[in-house]
């Protein structure tokens, strides 16, 4: 599923180390969505309804835009397999299986990055530039598992997303229940106000004990009988501001101002009154310099609840930990965690939760450098602790490092792979490609050497982008929709919508400088080669049956007039490359083992590639009881998105606006492939 999850390194692939390398295309996760809709819905049209929801590109009020670089080519309904036991044995001889190679040419039809690592284009061994032959491996293997009727059981990590939906969302109100979100109304003496509290919340400090995960409870069950679970205290930067101007002589909260200077998200400035719209806003003056902190102090309490004075250690009555977090718009709280209690019983965290949340950081990692890197988000280091906030609730635990922290989806990813497959089977993709599992391992049957540049390549200057993108948790996007209204992992029956697919681009799209202000630290910056530039390389094949062989050249040359999209910045549109077959020859046996014969220099004859795939074609017509593979809705899904003839026009295939609040404020899920393409 792809704008995420792991970069694919899967045991898969073969064990060939020649052919795995930094630049393999496909990625675990983050390029499954959803099949599409129902069967009866694929035009792009639910329940009658034109242009809304899985069709459509109108949003909300009928006005927005929704739309994305790429898309999701449905999965194979049916998964063409056969028994695992009937593989091909790699030193078996025989005039019906065919040894051979593809030489083939790569044309840039736009600028193109294939990252070294560094920056620059990668070069080979000889300071070529070169497309590594795990590059094109992958590239090829993806064509071929779409092409192949393949499954995609293997290629999807099974995990837990994790979500937060505070202001809008289809799980808002879930959010909310799990959190125990609520308005109480406070009686202290003489006052009686409103105050949001979340009910089910506890503070807490997560230890890392020889790489397992406990969650040690605080001294302090419940700041106040009312608030329930919740047993830390907020405080409130403005709060502590004001104290401060009032007057500093009497200031209590020193250690938010050491040697005179604010490590609050705020400066010690007064706040200005805003009034919108019958709400109330207060605007302090933003600390530029500010990053998250975890600072031991102690506190004084009042009225049960209220922080009345934090200093250092020893200072006051209570011991714990000042902790903030990442740096929010109008954010102005601080959280007090009271000292840990052993003598508590601890949660235990399981295996599983630790892995998501793990998975989960690594992809807010660009995100996160903002702040300073993902160190203080992250769970501890063998033999530290640190304060932490979370729930028990339902048998299920859930934990972050604020409390209003990202939830576990009922479900993991992989379950909403709904494809009809066999235990102990094998399909095309792992014949062709090889594959590891408990029950054993096959190796590849391919060989993809380095596709060398020919000629000289004209490196263009360098280009900052943005290379983040929605990930899978974009349930309007990534999840087959349930009559148009867009469905989340916590649904029983969800679907993963299939594979993401880049769109075509006729050229790249341009940056410039203004709109990368501010953006330098989560910027990538790129240095790729111009259009028109061309590289040749070669596949080797051994003990190919003549089906297999009719895939691998379909899935190399794909459909005359079609493109495919490989490296760096493909949703920018860079990477954009034609491939054409320049020759295709197979062993002759009789010519190579003919001992009455003198010695064959040229073993070797020419493969008709049409005829090759044609065979191919004519398997899958019994396979599918006499319905060509042509028609598949996912087959023609796919050729749609690498036509190069019917490229969609730029503005149906940009990624929706931040700054316009398209992304923010959307509510219908994103068109189908047919729809893009149809819409005028």
């Amino acid at each position: 599923m792809g704008a995420g999850y792991n970069q694919k390194n899967s045991k898969n692939q073969g064990r060939n180390r020649n052919n795995q390398g930094q630049n393999y295309n496909g990625q675990k996760n983050q390029k499954y969505g959803g099949q599409g809709g129902q069967k009866n819905q694929r035009n792009g049209y639910q329940g009658g309804q034109r242009n809304q929801g899985y069709g459509g590109y109108q949003g909300g009020q009928g006005t927005s835009y929704v739309g994305a670089p790429y898309n999701f080519v449905s999965f194979a309904d049916k998964v063409y397999e056969y028994p695992a036991d009937q593989l091909t044995a790699h030193n078996q001889m025989s005039d019906e299986l065919v040894t051979g190679e593809i030489s083939y040419e790569v044309k840039a039809e736009t600028p193109m990055m294939i990252d070294d690592g560094k920056g620059r284009f990668f070069r080979d061994a000889r300071g070529r530039y070169a497309i590594p032959g795990s590059t094109m491996r992958g590239l090829i293997r993806a064509n071929a598992q779409i092409l192949g009727l393949s499954g995609f059981e293997d290629d999807i990590d099974d995990y837990a997303l994790m979500y937060r939906n505070v202001a809008y969302g289809a799980e808002k109100k879930r959010y909310n229940t799990v959190l125990g979100a609520k308005q109480l109304r406070i009686n202290d003496g003489n006052r009686s106000y409103g105050i949001g509290v979340l009910l089910n919340v506890h503070a807490g400090y997560v230890a890392n004990e020889n790489g397992k995960y406990v969650i040690y409870q605080t001294c302090v069950d419940s700041i106040k009988k009312e608030f329930k679970g919740m047993n830390y205290y907020a405080l409130s930067e403005r709060k502590i501001i004001g104290d401060y101007l009032k007057d500093p002589s009497k200031f209590r909260y020193p250690v938010f101002r050491p040697q005179g200077k604010s490590i609050l998200q705020h400066e010690f400035k007064a706040f200005r009154r805003n009034e919108a719209k019958g709400r109330v806003q207060y605007i302090g003056v933003e600390n530029k310099e500010y990053k998250p902190y975890c600072i031991k102090v102690s506190y004084q309490v009042a009225h049960e609840k209220d922080i009345v004075a934090v200093g250092k250690p020893g200072e006051y009555d209570h011991e714990g930990y000042a902790v903030s977090t990442g740096k929010m718009n109008q954010k102005k709280v601080v959280y007090i965690v009271p000292q840990m209690d052993k003598s508590k019983p601890a949660i235990e965290i399981l295996e599983r939760d630790i892995r998501a949340f793990q998975i989960d950081m690594k992809k807010k990692e660009n995100t996160l450098k903002r702040f300073g890197g993902r160190k203080y988000f992250d769970l501890p280091e063998a033999g530290q602790t640190k304060p932490i906030f979370y729930i028990q609730l339902d048998g299920r635990l859930y934990f972050g490092f604020t409390p209003r922290l990202r939830l576990f989806y009922d479900h993991t990813i992989k379950e909403g792979l709904r494809q009809k497959t066999k235990n102990g089977r094998v399909d095309y993709n792992k014949a062709l490609f090889g594959y590891t599992d408990t029950d054993g391992s096959y190796k590849s049957r391919l060989s993809f050497s380095d596709a060398v540049i020919q000629g000289d390549g004209k490196e263009l200057g360098s280009q900052s982008l943005i290379l983040a993108e929605p990930k899978p948790t974009s349930y309007l996007d990534y999840l087959k929709p349930n009559h148009g209204e867009g469905v989340t992992y916590n649904k029983d029956d969800f679907e993963l919508r299939g594979v993401k697919q880049y769109w075509l681009r006729k050229d790249v799209v341009q940056t410039d400088a203004a709109s990368m202000k501010n953006k330098e630290k989560v910027a990538s910056v790129i240095r790729p080669l111009d259009k028109g530039v061309r590289f040749t390389g070669k596949i080797r094949f051994q003990n190919l049956t003549q089906d297999e062989l009719g895939l691998l050249l379909w899935a190399v040359r794909l459909n005359p007039g079609s493109w495919m999209n490989v490296g760096k910045a493909k949703a920018f549109g860079y990477g954009n490359i034609s491939l054409k077959i320049t020759d295709a020859k197979k062993l002759d046996l009789k010519k190579a083992y003919a001992a009455e014969e003198m010695l064959e220099l040229d073993p070797f004859e020419a493969i008709t590639v049409d005829e090759a795939i044609a065979n191919y074609k004519e398997e899958m017509k019994r396979f599918l009881k006499g319905r060509s593979i042509d028609e598949l809705p996912h087959i023609k899904e796919f050729f749609m998105m690498k036509d190069s003839k019917s490229i969609p026009d730029e503005e149906k295939t940009r990624y929706m606006s931040i700054e316009k609040r398209e992304y923010q404020s959307r509510k219908a899920v994103l068109p189908s492939v047919e729809s893009v393409v149809k819409r005028k």
